[in-house]
């Protein structure tokens, strides 16, 4: 078989799956630096949802020593998250729809965002989440979803190696009782060790490949197979 029926079969191959991009930081450019517990709600016309909710924990913070995220217009593409010296806390990200308030202290529930219009989840296999600059191994990110009954399911918690990377979640590791095809919330919970930065850069799924994607698989795989034997 000739290269570029091979260039043709890849290309037929990747056009067949159905990726769901959650967020690539490229739009709803805002920011927010506290020491208390926090959130905002930004319209983001590049998230699913139309909006990215952001809020900030502390477990303890002895310093009074801020968490900041951001994602800014100068570097977009980019979801800043930095923990202070000697804070012990968390970040959650949540694609929801609008919010109850668009920003306050503390944080909200489940049932104050809009939703997501009950997003079928079944055909994806994973979610993936790009990230960059990470200062510490033990920076940890788990994946959760609620339903349109409010009903949670998580992930179990995975470590971000230093440096970039990506962490995969399985649609098969989330426990829980939320319904994966009436989704409302898709979100995400970092765990930040003291003064730990780290830099999201893209969130979306990876799809189930279909039955016809298999099948152009076999035949790209046969046709390497007999150029080998030639």
């Amino acid at each position: 078989m000739r290269r570029g029926t091979l260039v043709l079969l890849a290309g037929v191959l990747a056009g067949s799956a159905h990726a769901i991009l959650i967020d690539d930081f490229t739009s709803g450019f805002a920011g927010a630096t506290t020491t208390t517990a926090a959130y905002y709600n930004t319209a983001s016309a590049n998230s699913i949802g139309g909006f990215r909710y952001v809020d900030h924990q502390f477990s303890s913070n002895p310093l009074s020593r801020p968490i900041a995220t951001e994602v800014a217009s100068a570097v977009p593409g980019n979801m800043f998250i930095e923990a202070g010296s000697g804070v012990n806390g968390s970040v959650t990200l949540a694609w929801g729809g609008a919010t109850s308030s668009a920003s306050g202290s503390g944080l909200l529930n489940s049932s104050a965002f809009s939703g997501l219009g009950s997003l079928d989840f079944t055909n994806e296999l994973n979610f993936e989440v790009g990230y960059v600059n990470n200062d510490q191994a033990s920076t940890q990110l788990l994946m959760f979803v609620y339903d349109g009954a409010n009903a949670l399911s998580t992930t179990p918690l995975q470590n971000a190696a230093i440096g970039s990377g990506t962490l995969n979640f399985s649609l098969a590791s989330f426990s829980g009782t939320a319904d994966l095809t009436d989704v409302k919330i898709v979100g995400i919970a970092l765990l930040l060790p003291s003064g730990n930065d780290i830099t999201l850069t893209r969130v979306e799924t990876e799809a189930i490949p279909e039955p016809a994607t298999l099948a152009v698989l076999g035949l790209a795989a046969a046709a390497i197979a007999r150029r080998k034997r030639k």
